[in-house]
């Protein structure tokens, strides 16, 4: 069980790192919009959101192209592994079209949610800018998953990390509109995450071009055999982040009608959220490379048991820490001028974090198993459980929250509800 439990943690650490890297990004950003303006602030979340909610159907559909090269991989087929590699190459290309259809949609539905005309308009322009952040971030997916899918992780890790320090670099920059750039708040930060997904791009373009363009012979691939299986098996995968993205976009359509100072303090608790559910994340695409990589289930316990108590130490050692920071965030994260008092503030951060304690656990737990049953291939499972726990329970029960009791500690209560839901039911899916 140790020799898992090293193996894991050494496939692991340069993803947890890169997640890690992402959500500091993320946290640091909204620090710099929220110094920008209270408006800034508000409109990033349900921007971004939308954005990642339409994007996400191409990256987790295209990107799960990596674990079908792991599984090649663990079986010793590198040219079927390289055939699903060029095949998701050119089924990303195919997706400029859609990135370019969903801009009106996407636009249209902000409308409906928001009509507060200067928080609409900051929120319309991040998404057009997003969409395009989108593009580049499903391009990155399938060319570091040439590389996670054969279990190496360092240079996908630190290339990702270079990229994320990009952008924490060029953001106050083009959030400020400093040194001419002719943009600023959440228009400058969109731009800034683009040129910060673009650049890796290039780098793992290069890299995979100059080590291994000779082993491609693109006559001898036949991806016409290739491609049905990325969409057979990825666009459950997709749908399954589009609904539980999506899920989360009206959640934070409804928190934003919430009182200014709970909406602030929801905001900010996400973007720390952030840090340690994201080094889950980068745990939980270890365990779904493992598992794709060991097509034997009894060889794959060392690695689902490693998975969960890592995650379930994550989340207890998150809530404690959160608890003493909580003591001191309120004075550093508030928004500068903002229309509400800080014991208002205050008091609804407390409230989240509470919440927080209750769900932290069942939330961490959610994508390791997601990853087990995804490195297995079992993508329509995890759909269908998607579908069930956002449809079933967290949808109906947040409606019925702002139907009856609107406000955002009962709303966040829905989050623990789902995750308990979501825990049970992939538990009992991998018991069969």
């Amino acid at each position: 069980m140790a020799k898992e439990a090293l193996h894991l943690i050494r496939t692991a650490t340069p993803l947890v790192l890169a997640q890690l890297a992402f959500a500091a990004n993320a946290f640091v950003t909204q620090v710099f919009l929220a110094r920008h303006s209270a408006t800034a602030l508000h409109a990033s979340l349900p921007g971004l959101m939308l954005a990642v909610t339409l994007s996400a159907f191409f990256i987790n559909t295209l990107g799960y192209s990596g674990t079908l090269i792991a599984q090649r991989h663990g079986s010793g087929d590198e040219r079927g592994a390289n055939r699903l590699f060029v095949s998701a190459l050119l089924l990303t290309a195919l997706s400029i079209p859609l990135f370019f259809l969903a801009a009106p949609l996407g636009l249209a539905i902000l409308g409906v949610f928001n009509t507060d005309p200067a928080v609409l308009a900051a929120e319309s322009a991040y998404f057009k800018v997003l969409l395009v952040n989108g593009f580049f971030t499903a391009l990155a997916a399938v060319l570091g998953g040439y590389f996670t899918g054969r279990g190496k992780t360092r240079l996908v890790g630190g290339v990702t990390i270079f990229g994320f320090l990009l952008n924490m670099a060029l953001a106050p920059i083009f959030i400020n509109g400093l040194w001419g750039i002719p943009t600023e708040g959440v228009i400058g930060a969109g731009w800034s995450a683009t040129i910060a997904h673009i650049v890796p791009c290039l780098i793992l373009a290069v890299s995979i071009y100059t080590n291994s363009a000779r082993h491609f012979n693109l006559h001898a691939l036949n991806l016409c055999t290739a491609i049905p299986s990325i969409l057979r098996l990825g666009l459950p995968n997709g749908l399954r982040s589009v609904i539980e993205i999506g899920g989360f976009f009206l959640f934070t359509a409804f928190l934003a009608e919430c009182a200014p100072a709970a909406v602030a303090a929801s905001t900010l608790l996400f973007a720390i959220n952030n840090l340690p559910y994201n080094a889950v994340q980068g745990l939980a695409q270890a365990v779904e490379i493992l598992i794709g990589h060991t097509p034997d289930r009894t060889r794959q316990r060392g690695t689902i048991f490693w998975g969960i108590i890592l995650a379930i130490g994550v989340a207890l050692l998150y809530v404690k820490v959160l608890w003493l920071a909580s003591v001191f965030a309120p004075s550093w994260f508030s928004p500068t001028a903002p229309n509400f008092s800080t014991a208002e503030f205050t008091d609804a951060l407390h409230a989240l974090v509470a919440v927080i304690a209750a769900k932290a656990v069942f939330e961490f737990l959610t994508p390791i198993l997601q990853a087990v049953l995804r490195g297995r291939g079992e993508t329509s499972a995890v759909c269908r459980i998607q579908a069930v726990v956002s449809f079933g329970v967290w949808i109906p029960a947040y409606v019925l929250v702002r139907l009856f009791h609107p406000n955002m500690t009962a709303y966040w209560l829905t989050m623990f509800l789902s995750g308990l839901v979501s825990v049970v039911l992939l538990t009992r899916t991998l018991r069969r």
